[in-house]
């Protein structure tokens, strides 16, 4: 699984082969040589799924955060509803990548509906959340919202060492050449799927065949729904 940012597989075999172990957020924060695997799904729930089966192949787990409310995907078509129970099947951890600017001052209101929404379908109790896109206010947060932990509070965001593929790149450097790793401190690895998964030379190819691809499967969907769309394919 190669991208512009190298081997998915190299970079996680890179952590496991200088003994770093792979844990959950609330197993790594105060020790040593631990790999915490955060994945944001902003784009599509497809690509989350294998980045997990890749996971499963290496032996390491995950923690997936899934958009409740976007116009990227629908977390809870069936399609996209399944994979996030066999990504939590296979033992990674799966929980809400919230968005508090939708609800303005009332996020904590938001949360709690979309907790509540998620935890249902899901069959899960969230333990902690990752928040989308935070502006300062957010990335200064230090509290829990509604009891519930996020991933840029202190003790997971400046009191370890936090990388991240943001943009398709590793803005401030590859993890594996950072001083954190070399010197076997905790690491809080934040991937995007799509830069992993996507086909393409660039970040912006990889976005475009993305829309591409998602443009064919809506024009299927579409099809399969209204018939007069379904003549029109047929005829082009």
């Amino acid at each position: 699984m190669e991208s512009g940012l190298g081997s998915y597989q190299d970079l996680i075999n890179g952590f496991l082969k200088s003994g770093y172990t792979p844990e959950f957020f609330s197993a790594a924060a105060e020790r040593d040589r631990c790999l915490i695997i955060r994945h944001d799904i902003d784009f599509d729930c497809g690509y989350a799924y294998q980045i997990a089966r890749l996971e499963n192949e290496l032996g390491v787990k995950g923690s997936y955060f899934f958009l409740l409310r976007s116009d990227s995907y629908n977390l809870l078509s069936s399609e996209n509803a399944e994979y996030v129970k066999r990504i939590r099947a296979d033992g990674h951890s799966v929980s809400i990548h919230f968005d508090p600017i939708i609800y303005g001052q009332d996020f904590q209101h938001g949360f709690k509906r979309e907790r509540e929404i998620f935890e249902n379908i899901f069959d899960v109790k969230i333990k902690i959340i990752s928040l989308h896109r935070p502006n300062d206010f957010f990335l200064n947060y230090d509290e829990p919202l509604a009891d519930v932990e996020h991933t840029y509070q202190t003790k997971y965001f400046r009191k370890i060492k936090y990388v991240s593929d943001s943009q398709g790149m590793f803005r401030y450097g590859h993890p594996l050449e950072t001083e954190a790793f070399q010197s076997g401190k905790t690491i809080h690895l934040l991937t995007h799927p799509i830069w992993w998964v996507g086909k393409g030379e660039s970040n912006i190819a990889i976005l475009k065949k993305h829309l591409s691809e998602r443009q064919a499967r809506h024009d299927a969907h579409v099809a399969r729904n209204c018939i007069p769309y379904q003549d029109y394919l047929e005829r082009k």
